[in-house]
């Protein structure tokens, strides 16, 4: 916000909650910069709700924010575009009491992760059935589907993408586990640090993390998380359509590098804003009016009957 102002736009902040649309229809804003994360917001349901509103907004459009929140139809986008990711199988709850005939010979150890939880939920490490019992419990209690990965030892990368564009590759603190996401952008000096790569593997790193984005159809700013195994392979993790905008997460370091500062990286998020409505890219907002009238869902069901 404070950017946005220094910029000279007018700033009204918006919180999102159950009354988010007449929020947005009694607010009158003109563009939505989108700075949420997690179910509802960076899901597609807000953008949604602002295709509906004919509100242009920041980011990835529904599509792209649906897939890129769902780990497993990212995993299937990816393959199908032959882009490298780990073995992996969906369990459902339902199958909650045949977790070892699931499993089957998969092996340990392995990776398991809630397949529409935010980002921020990481993963969790299993060596033997009863650790992936309890990881699955976990995971069921945020979604009914959850995904069990090959575990890939190897550094775990981020490379942030605006609007197509690899900006370049930070190797991420693992901290737990495993990769841990949630480490990034907190504000610790040591939460991210330029990766050392040789050239040609840090082409590669950039050129899969913008072929997954393309394949996911994510617009604006975007993170590809990776794990770059001793072996010379890498495989792309997540897809985070809706990063982190801290100064010291990601995306506004690896942009700093690239001689963009804060600021100009507000703005220039801001001038990709457009409304994505039947697939028309280009910004196609229509005339609507403001919401001035009293909440008419308070009474909706008595006036019904």
């Amino acid at each position: 916000m404070a950017a946005l102002r220094k910029a000279g736009h007018e700033v009204q902040a918006l919180f999102v909650d159950r009354h988010v649309d007449m929020a947005l229809r009694q607010s009158g804003i003109e563009v939505a910069f989108l700075a949420v994360r997690g179910r509802y917001g960076a899901d597609g349901c807000l953008q949604g709700l602002l295709e509906m509103l004919a509100i242009p907004y920041t980011g990835s459009g529904v599509l792209a924010c649906g897939l890129a929140m769902n780990r497993a139809k990212t995993k299937d986008i990816l393959r199908l575009h032959n882009l490298p990711t780990a073995p992996a199988y969906l369990i459902r709850s339902a199958q909650q009491d045949s977790i070892s005939a699931v499993h089957g010979a998969f092996g340990f150890p392995a990776v398991v992760r809630s397949v529409g939880a935010t980002l921020l939920s990481g993963g969790t490490l299993v060596r033997d059935e009863m650790e992936l019992e309890s990881a699955l419990e976990g995971a069921f209690a945020l979604n009914d589907e959850a995904l069990v990965e090959r575990f890939l030892p190897g550094r775990p990368i981020c490379v942030p993408v605006l609007d197509g564009q690899a900006l370049g590759a930070v190797e991420v603190s693992r901290t737990g586990s495993w990769t841990a996401p949630q480490s990034t952008g907190t504000g610790r000096q040591d939460a991210c640090t330029p990766a050392r790569l040789p050239p040609a593997r840090e082409a590669s790193v950039l050129r899969l993390a913008t072929q997954a984005c393309e394949a996911l159809g994510c617009e604006g700013p975007t993170c590809v998380e990776m794990v770059l195994s001793e072996r010379f392979n890498e495989i792309i993790v997540d897809v985070d359509s809706a990063p982190l905008l801290l100064p010291e997460a990601p995306l506004p370091r690896m942009a700093h590098a690239a001689g963009l500062s804060f600021d100009d990286l507000v703005e220039e998020i801001l001038a990709g804003a457009r409304l994505r409505a039947h697939g028309i890219k280009r910004n196609r907002r229509t005339l609507h009016s403001t919401f001035d009238g009293p909440d008419r869902r308070a009474d909706a069901a008595p006036a019904a009957h």
